[in-house]
């Protein structure tokens, strides 16, 4: 029986979910739900003849996921950061090769300051309009950093390319049509290369996403309250990917400084 004394729910309380990032084979129970929602999303837009049948990556120590976690509806968004590799072909890279050869050319040029891959970006039709795909983006660019990727690259439909050019993504006009990819992989979708040519200084970035990203690199483990429009949601941020002894160390120097300035 409910308690008549116990305080009414706030009307407007936020909704309430968690960002988590790990190692792709650290977590095969999360990277198999990972697999199953994002092939349900893209079967409901018409394009499930790209949904891959094997998936080296969910064992692939150079593979990080970050997932998107809600209490009631589950895992309601996921995104990948793919490390490159010598003699190993990033996603986008067996893709493009197809009708452009030149594109290994293009991505051994990044290799040597640690490119990687943005891939796999989806978010659950059940949860939409909570600007889920805005905080998987800024949060795989959030890790980039400590994940060893000074470089990313994306391949992203002409209606998602919003979200990786707020994080300082660019179009890679020397690929393709000047970086774009019509008709693929279905007629009404055009497909872009692009790169993040500094993932550090983030200089194509907007100055708020830059500041927060670089909020998330200070304390990679934090809460706080994100907006999108009329939708205020409170975000867990879960981005420690590494967990070495200076890293651990100044992260509870910070945690208790900022403990005692609000304490």
């Amino acid at each position: 029986m409910k308690d008549p004394h116990a305080p009414a729910p706030h009307p407007h309380s936020p909704d309430k979910i968690r960002l988590h990032a790990f190692k792709a084979p650290d977590e095969p129970g999360l990277c198999a739900e990972f697999l199953r929602e994002h092939r349900k999303v893209l079967t409901d837009i018409g394009v499930n003849e790209i949904v891959a049948t094997e998936n080296p990556w969910v064992s692939d120590p150079n593979c990080y996921v970050i997932v998107a976690l809600h209490e009631e509806h589950g895992m309601v968004g996921g995104i990948r950061l793919q490390l490159a590799a010598p003699g190993v072909n990033l996603p986008m890279t067996d893709i493009i090769e197809k009708t452009f050869p030149q594109v290994h050319q293009a991505m051994d040029a990044l290799l040597p300051w640690g490119n990687g891959e943005v891939c796999g970006l989806w978010a659950a039709h059940r949860y939409l309009g909570k600007g889920v795909p805005t905080l998987l983006s800024k949060a795989v660019t959030t890790i980039s950093v400590a994940a060893g990727a000074r470089r990313m690259v994306c391949f992203v439909a002409h209606y998602t390319q919003k979200y990786p050019a707020k994080n300082g993504f660019i179009v890679m006009e020397d690929v393709g049509d000047h970086g774009f990819f019509p008709s693929y992989p279905i007629p009404r979708i055009t497909t872009i290369a692009m790169v993040n040519p500094d993932t550090m200084l983030l200089e194509h970035a907007s100055s708020e996403q830059r500041l927060s990203i670089y909020s998330l690199r200070l304390r990679p483990e934090q809460t706080r309250m994100e907006r999108f429009g009329n939708t205020e949601l409170e975000v867990e941020y879960k981005m420690r990917i590494n967990a070495n002894v200076h890293d651990l160390y100044a992260y509870r120097q910070i945690a208790a400084q900022r403990l005692q300035a609000t304490g």
